[in-house]
C-alpha cells in the first residue's frame, strides 16, 4: 500500500492536487506539536505573521492578506487577544488596528525558527538551486490561486494547459 495518496495516481492533474494535499498534511502533522508548545494553532501563524509585517492591520485587511474570511480572522484574533499575543487599537468608528505584543512577537519569531528547521528537514535532498526553483514555482502556483479567487482565470482552461505541459 502506498504511503502517500499521490503515489498511486497517474493522472497529472489529480497527482498534483494529491501531492499538495499530502504535503499539507505532512506539514500539519510535523508542525502541530511545535506550535502547540508555543500555545499557537496553524490558523494563528499567518495572522501573527501579517500583523508583524503590517502593524495596525484591520480584521478585513488580515482576512484579505491571509485569504480567509473576516469571520475566521475575527475568531483567531479573539483567541490571540485573550492569549495576550495581540493588542487592539481603536482606529475610529468600529475599525480596530492590531499589533503584536512582546509575547506575540516572541512566539512568531520562535514559530518561524521552528518552521525553518522543518523546511530544512523536508528540503534536505534538494540543492540550493532546486529549492529556489521549487519556491519560485510554488509562488507562481499560489499567484494563480489568487487569480482564481478573483475569477480572472477559468478553471477548465488551466486544467487543459496543465495536461498539455506534462
Amino acid at each position: 500500500m502506498p504511503r502517500l495518496a499521490s503515489e498511486s495516481v497517474d493522472d497529472p492533474s489529480l497527482k498534483f492536487a494529491l501531492m499538495i494535499r499530502d504535503l499539507n498534511l505532512a506539514l500539519s502533522r510535523h508542525g502541530a506539536s511545535d506550535l502547540q508548545d508555543l500555545g499557537l494553532s496553524q490558523a494563528q501563524i499567518p495572522v501573527l505573521s501579517v500583523i508583524g509585517d503590517l502593524p495596525g492591520s484591520t480584521g478585513l485587511e488580515l482576512a484579505e492578506a491571509t485569504h480567509t474570511t473576516p469571520q475566521a480572522v475575527s475568531q483567531v484574533l479573539c483567541r490571540l487577544v485573550d492569549a495576550g499575543m495581540v493588542r487592539r487599537e481603536a482606529l475610529g468608528g468600529r475599525a480596530m488596528g492590531h499589533h503584536l505584543t512582546e509575547s506575540g512577537a516572541a512566539a512568531t519569531r520562535e514559530a518561524r525558527i521552528r518552521f525553518a528547521r522543518l523546511a530544512d528537514a523536508l528540503l534536505v535532498d534538494l540543492s540550493d538551486d532546486e529549492q529556489a526553483v521549487l519556491l519560485s514555482s510554488l509562488g507562481r502556483v499560489l499567484d494563480a490561486t489568487v487569480r482564481l479567487d478573483a475569477h480572472e482565470t477559468p478553471v477548465q482552461d488551466g486544467a487543459e494547459d496543465f495536461r498539455r505541459n506534462v
